[in-house]
């Protein structure tokens, strides 16, 4: 998914009415791609940045069964953003 992600940001980039889609309707866009989505979950792009605004997303809080470790090496419940 991660590499496919990048190609679709780059692509975002590169072709403003591609971004302007990706954006309208990001589940339309993610399906062209093959992407893998949750039944019943909605998908939303934002561009972060814009108008001085950046977004930061606060994921759900895991079960105690769920201590998940990130790429970091910091347990989900760290709540270090990593920055």
């Amino acid at each position: 998914m991660q590499e496919t992600w990048l190609r679709i940001i780059t692509r975002a980039w590169n072709e403003p009415e591609f971004k302007d889609r990706l954006i309208a309707d990001t589940t339309a866009v993610l399906r062209e791609y093959d992407v893998e989505l949750i039944k019943g979950t909605s998908y939303k792009v934002v561009e972060d940045g814009i108008d001085g605004v950046h977004y930061l997303v606060l994921p759900p809080k895991p079960t105690e069964q769920a201590l998940r470790i990130d790429s970091f090496g910091r347990k989900s419940q760290s709540g270090d953003p990593g920055f």
